[in-house]
């Protein structure tokens, strides 16, 4: 018998405790099957509004694809004709639409499996030319990969270039799978412009920029020298849904946020909610620029995000499982110090009969938390203020190793004035 015909047959008559206390073991033991769907719940406390300055400095870091067009006279040409007309257009006056327009002609070339050895060369070239600081001009510069579909540079490839002006490059999973690249990279190499600090490259398990991750950076003593990988490993093999290209800066100083004691302080905190118990480690992980939909809200930001599994004691019925959501933003303000609060509350609740009841019961509870939380936060955040003033922050994933989980936490990293 499922869990939902079993509850609802215990509302026709009066709670039966030793069914619960058996139903809850086999729970424990072997877990649910649940078809009715879980209930989700989100609401916006974000109130605080930065300056316009903050808003460039923390929010407007990102570049992802945009639609760009050819001319007309280009359009029925061959795309190594094009390929050629555009590099002469972009050597005399480079700008960002000319540099979409050449990737995209590149890759339009590359899909290919096998290219001849004087069209390797002109994308090579074209390639180089992209990286190539421009005579009087401080910020044409660029850092960027080209990931292939099998492993010793074989295959399919597909090349992304992260030009000046922003920390991010974001590729989602409809963009590699139209380059028939999604799951399917092997290999790769990655490169910079001589006046680049260095970057990274991320290959991600799912989209989003969620699951299992694995780092790919310049080289560190020469970014302009590249770095070839004849294999990503098992770990990533054939897995990667999402890339995020990283510029990385001088005098950074990073910190895993889980390292200042955060998730257990706040596992203690919501723990003092009645009748909810923890059922496992807080997680700390993040949520990229979220687009909508019911389990996260719809904002153009980077946030952390905690998610605290729980157990809700129901009297004279099941326990239920829930999670508890916390959206943290974190900005510099204009004065260059670090600052965060709880910028949205939600949670997530098994499917049952009792769902609603006990989300609304969660998210009636939460705001109580909510400054608890900031006040933790604010005190992270004051310590990592001892190390500035900062000119900018963004994450990296993980503990800061080259590999891991984004769900293992997040790393700040900070970038000093």
């Amino acid at each position: 018998m499922k869990r939902e015909e079993l509850e609802k047959k215990l509302l026709e008559s009066a709670g039966q405790k030793a069914i619960i206390k058996i139903a809850n073991e086999f729970k424990k033991k072997y877990g649910t099957v649940v078809t009715q769907p879980p209930v989700l719940s989100k609401l916006l406390v974000d109130k605080n509004k930065l300056t316009p300055a903050e808003i460039k400095l923390n929010d407007e870091d990102f570049f992802v694809e945009k639609k760009v067009q050819l001319g007309p006279d280009l359009i029925k040409k061959k795309p190594l004709d094009v390929l050629n007309a555009l590099v002469s257009e972009y050597r005399k006056k480079p700008d960002i639409e000319k540099q979409l327009l050449i990737e995209e002609t590149i890759n339009k070339i590359i899909a290919k499996e096998k290219l001849d050895t004087n069209t390797t060369k002109i994308i090579d070239e074209a390639i180089k030319m992209l990286g190539t600081v421009v005579p009087g001009r401080t910020d044409i510069d660029s850092i960027w990969t080209r990931v292939y579909q099998h492993s010793n540079y074989n295959g399919r490839s597909y090349y992304i270039n992260h030009g000046p002006g922003w920390v991010y490059r974001l590729i989602r999973s409809s963009t590699l799978r139209s380059a028939s690249m999604h799951d399917c990279i092997s290999s790769l190499y990655v490169d910079a412009s001589s006046t680049e600090i260095g970057g990274t490259i991320v290959l991600f398990q799912h989209d989003r920029y969620l699951g299992r991750y694995s780092c790919y950076p310049t080289n560190p003593s020469s970014p302009s020298t590249s770095v070839w990988t004849s294999y990503v490993g098992n770990f990533m093999n054939d897995k990667t849904s999402s890339i995020l290209v990283v510029r990385r800066f001088n005098n950074e100083f990073s910190l895993a946020l889980g390292s200042f004691g955060l998730r257990d302080e706040i596992g203690d905190y919501v723990s003092s909610v009645n009748r909810i118990s923890l059922r496992g480690t807080p997680v700390i992980t993040w949520d990229l620029w979220p687009e909508g939909g019911s389990s996260h809200p719809n904002d153009n930001r980077r946030f952390i995000h905690l998610k605290i599994p729980v157990r809700v004691d129901v009297p004279n019925w099941f326990d239920y499982d829930a999670e508890i959501w916390y959206w943290l933003y974190p900005y510099i303000n204009s004065a260059g110090s670090l600052n965060g609060y709880v910028a949205y509350y939600g949670c997530w609740v098994e499917g049952g009969v009792k769902s609603g009841s006990i989300k609304d019961r969660i998210m009636d509870a939460l705001p109580d938390t909510v400054s608890q939380i900031n006040t933790r936060l604010q005190d992270a955040m004051a310590l990592a203020n001892l190390f500035g003033p900062f000119s900018r922050q963004y994450f990296m994933p993980g503990t800061g190793s080259n590999t891991g989980n984004t769900s293992d936490d997040v790393t700040l990293v900070l970038v000093k004035r």
